[in-house]
C-alpha cells in the first residue's frame, strides 16, 4: 500500500457498494476492466458531508476490497449529471454489473438507492467513468 501512496500521493480511497460481498465483487470487476463506470446520488455527492471527498475528473483513486486491500488504481475520465430515468444503455453497460443491460442497472440501482432512502425516478445522479491505470506490486 505504501508504494501505491508514494506513486499516487494525492489518490483517495474508493470502495464500491454497500456490503463486503458487493465491495469484493465490484472491485474485481474494476480490476478486470469490466466495470468502467459507477453511479452516485447527486444530492449525497453535493452535500456538505462529502466536502473534501468530491470525485473529480483527472484524479486518481485507489480501489479497495472489503478486507482493506488495495486492488488497483483508477483515474476518473468523465462525469455525467442526469436524472435516474435518463440513464443510457451505453453507460449502464460500462457499469459492468449483471447482464450489463439498462433494465438490470435500473432494478439494481433502484434497490441500492432505496436502501439509502433517496430513490425517485427523477432523482439526479452522477455517472462517473474511469479507467484502470495501475495495480499494486505482487
Amino acid at each position: 500500500m505504501e508504494l501505491m501512496k508514494d506513486k499516487y500521493p494525492k489518490a483517495e480511497r474508493w470502495v464500491f457498494g454497500d456490503s463486503p460481498a458487493m465491495n469484493d465483487e465490484l472491485a474485481e470487476l474494476v480490476a478486470k476492466g469490466i466495470k468502467t463506470a459507477t453511479t452516485c446520488s447527486f444530492n449525497l455527492y453535493d452535500s456538505d458531508e462529502s466536502e473534501g471527498d468530491k470525485i473529480t475528473v483527472g484524479n486518481h483513486y485507489i480501489v479497495f476490497d472489503s478486507k482493506e486491500r488495495p486492488i488497483c488504481v483508477v483515474r476518473v475520465i468523465a462525469m455525467h449529471l442526469m436524472q435516474f430515468s435518463e440513464m443510457t444503455t451505453e453507460l449502464a453497460w460500462k457499469e459492468g454489473e449483471g447482464d450489463r443491460s439498462l433494465l438490470h442497472w435500473q432494478a439494481e440501482h433502484q434497490r441500492f438507492f432505496g436502501r439509502m432512502g433517496v430513490f425517485s425516478p427523477d432523482m439526479e445522479i452522477i455517472v462517473i467513468e474511469f479507467k484502470t491505470v495501475d495495480f499494486p506490486p505482487n
